[in-house]
């Protein structure tokens, strides 16, 4: 009896050891993973505050271009965004940019806005009135350029560069077109900023936008895309762009991935004809030649994390919706030519 009281006893001793070194393995688990949500929460704050000081940059930089005599563009609103607790920067031009030069931002801002305003003319079979705007949040074409009435306008940004924005111009006036309309889309970025947001298809059809109408894209201000973020970009479009949409802008060095300069174009056409478009690229300094920098040259280009090739692409194939559309017309017509079989 003795013996057995014995047994029980050590084998009550094992049993709350082996549940103590559970607990401990247990508790420092929980610890690590609560480590390294700080960490990702810390990394992804810091993210946040160095795409908001790049779009502030960005705005300071369309402040400076919008001063001049003769400016490529006239951006009324950007100084505001390039405020800091209330007080405006004192912005000076970029590095690089020296007199009248012309830097690769205000380039690639003229080009783009030439080519939105260029898509949505009137002398169009189906006039374009869907503008998807990708952005860095501090985007104020929405305000600055002249939409034709009945536009529907999406920003696509990260909400909290955007809400700061928003705040900003209410303060100083800023209205939409009268007869436009204006939604936000929030992009939810990975920790490292990476646009990779595979809900942004769902999100813009949930706010308004029809795939079986036309549309025109634009991208700009994205410095933390990566090759993986551009292909989640180009595949959303592919399906709710109509066929004939145009998608354009700027793309920066990162989206790029580690391939050669000679290999760059090789591999923009692939990926972009895989999601359905027809893509031209233009290198900058040979747009710098053109009417688009009025004469001035371009300069230097330092900036790092900025590309160097625009790019128009037109979209070749039906979006879903408009597959949709279509598969529905020839079910109704197959039943309708039945119905009428079964009459006769």
């Amino acid at each position: 009896m003795a013996s057995a009281c014995l047994l029980t006893k050590s084998h009550l001793s094992l049993h709350c050891l082996a549940r103590s070194r559970n607990s401990q393995r247990i508790n420092a688990i929980a610890h690590k993973r609560r480590l390294v949500g700080v960490l990702r929460c810390a990394a992804a704050e810091q993210t946040t505050l160095q795409i908001l000081t790049a779009a502030e940059e960005r705005a300071a930089l369309r402040a400076v271009e919008s001063s001049r005599e003769e400016p490529l563009f006239h951006d009324p609103y950007a100084v505001c965004l390039a405020a800091t607790k209330g007080q405006a920067l004192n912005v000076v031009p970029a590095a690089g940019v020296n007199g009248n030069d012309v830097g690769y931002y205000e380039l690639a801002t003229s080009f783009i806005d030439e080519r939105l305003l260029e898509a949505v003319k009137d002398d169009q079979a189906t006039p374009v009135r869907q503008i998807v705007l990708l952005t860095d949040g501090m985007d104020t074409r929405p305000y600055r350029l002249p939409w034709p009435p009945a536009s529907m306008i999406f920003d696509v940004s990260p909400n909290t560069t955007f809400n700061i924005a928003v705040e900003r111009l209410e303060a100083v006036g800023a209205r939409i077109r009268r007869g436009c309309m204006f939604r936000h889309v929030s992009v939810d970025l990975s920790d490292d900023g990476d646009w990779k947001d595979e809900s942004l298809e769902r999100k813009l059809v949930s706010v308004g936008y029809q795939g079986i109408r036309p549309s025109v894209w634009a991208m700009q201000g994205l410095q933390t895309l990566t090759a993986e973020g551009l292909y989640v970009i180009l595949r959303c479009i592919g399906s709710l762009a109509a066929k004939d949409s145009i998608f354009l802008g700027e793309l920066p060095r990162t989206a790029l991935g580690d391939i050669s300069q000679d290999e760059i174009v090789a591999a923009l056409y692939r990926v972009f004809g895989s999601n359905g478009f027809h893509v031209s690229l233009m290198p900058h300094n040979e747009i710098s030649c053109s009417a688009w920098s009025k004469s001035r040259p371009l300069a230097v280009k330092t900036e790092e994390g900025y590309g160097e090739v625009f790019f128009v692409a037109k979209q070749l194939k039906l979006s879903d919706q408009q597959v949709d559309l279509f598969q529905t017309m020839i079910s109704d017509r197959e039943e309708i030519d039945e119905d009428g079989f079964e009459d006769w």
